[in-house]
């Protein structure tokens, strides 16, 4: 069956919509009267855009129609808060054999032969023979390469697109050494093969060849186990590799989420696991900040709400404030008002219907 498809990225207010899209999260939240609703979230390659339904959801809430799932789904498309929202009164689950993947999967933004570059760099910063040698072996593999080149970083909070796991690695490896450039104690070589290696399970923990998904092996162990194992096997396979330099990357891999409760077996004992641990935290939260930042910029809106972060980012860039003039005019500001601000200066600071929500 043909499907229709829409680009987010070209939706405006006003448009109706009846076309597929990927159901990337939803949630049931309460109305203040009574009853519920459902917000949720819609992805294709373009990008993506929050939606909100008032009833005829009972598929969602049955567990019918799971985060993930492809649907087809039927609303307008609108202006609220200054961000287009799409009003869905229909949603469809989708067979994953009728749809046709290479619509929703985004792809990284950075060239890959810039990419090759940088990561041929890195590794010819590596002086100690050994964790050269491990690099050397692991990444030798084309097997390997065809994976990490193509797997995501996340299914949802950050570079989760084709080529994501590849962008982060590097950007988490630059992070660490300009880190270590305040910290010349720090072992260049371990941060370079460690913050290399700190995610290559991801390379089994995702399916993405129609959706970006958790594999079974990926829900059951996890990358952070994965990889660990990866690099197991392949010091067993290099002779007389040294047991406390595998020991060293082995705690970083462990340890690179920085917390018990983040999904870390180890809390970072050494310098360049804390190094590493924060170099991940760093660029996973500018990502996702960045990502959120450009989601829906031709709407206008100045906010926009990060899940990982767990706060609404502003996403203006310029110094038109709302309520900085206001400021201003009651000496919140620098200096002092010339005279007392008369009811025309509030009106013009602040608008009246804005006024009149304040007060509602």
């Amino acid at each position: 069956m043909a499907r229709k498809y829409l680009k987010i990225s070209e939706l405006k207010s006003g448009t109706k919509v009846e076309a597929c899209y990927l159901l990337q999260n939803f949630q049931v939240r309460p109305k203040k009267d009574g009853g519920n609703f459902v917000t949720l979230v819609l992805r294709d390659a373009t990008g993506k855009l929050t939606g909100v339904m008032w009833d005829n959801f009972d598929s969602l809430t049955a567990g019918l129609i799971k985060e993930n799932d492809f649907v087809e789904v039927a609303g307008d498309v609108l202006t609220y808060n200054g961000q287009l929202q799409f009003k869905a009164t229909r949603v469809t689950k989708v067979p994953d054999d009728e749809v046709d993947g290479s619509y929703f999967m985004p792809r990284t933004q950075v060239p890959m032969a810039e990419l090759e570059a940088t990561l041929a760099d890195l590794r010819g910063q590596i002086k100690d023979a050994d964790y050269k040698l491990l690099i050397d072996t692991i990444f030798a593999s084309s097997e390997f390469m065809d994976r990490f080149r193509r797997a995501p970083s996340a299914v949802s909070m950050h570079q989760a697109f084709l080529g994501g796991l590849f962008e982060h690695t590097l950007c988490v490896v630059k992070n660490a050494l300009k880190i270590a450039d305040n910290y010349p104690q720090a072992n260049r070589s371990l941060l370079i093969c460690a913050g290399l290696l700190h995610d290559i399970g991801k390379t089994v923990e995702f399916s993405y060849e129609k959706k970006i998904v958790y594999c079974d092996v990926g829900r059951l162990l996890g990358h952070i186990s994965i990889g660990n194992a990866m690099v197991e096997v392949q010091c067993s396979r290099l002779p007389n590799f040294p047991m406390g330099k595998k020991v060293l990357v082995q705690h970083m891999i462990l340890s690179h989420h920085g917390f018990l409760e983040f999904g870390s077996p180890k809390l970072p004992q050494t310098l360049e696991a804390l190094i590493l641990h924060h170099a991940d935290l760093i660029d996973a939260q500018l990502a996702n900040f960045i990502e959120n930042m450009y989601s829906g910029e031709e709407s206008g809106a100045r906010w926009e709400y990060s899940n990982m972060l767990e706060r609404q980012i502003y996403r203006n860039t310029t110094t038109e404030i709302e309520g900085s003039e206001l400021m201003r005019l009651l000496s919140y500001g620098t200096g002092r008002p010339r005279s007392v601000p008369s009811p025309e200066d509030y009106a013009r600071a602040v608008p009246a219907d804005d006024l009149l929500q304040g007060a509602v």
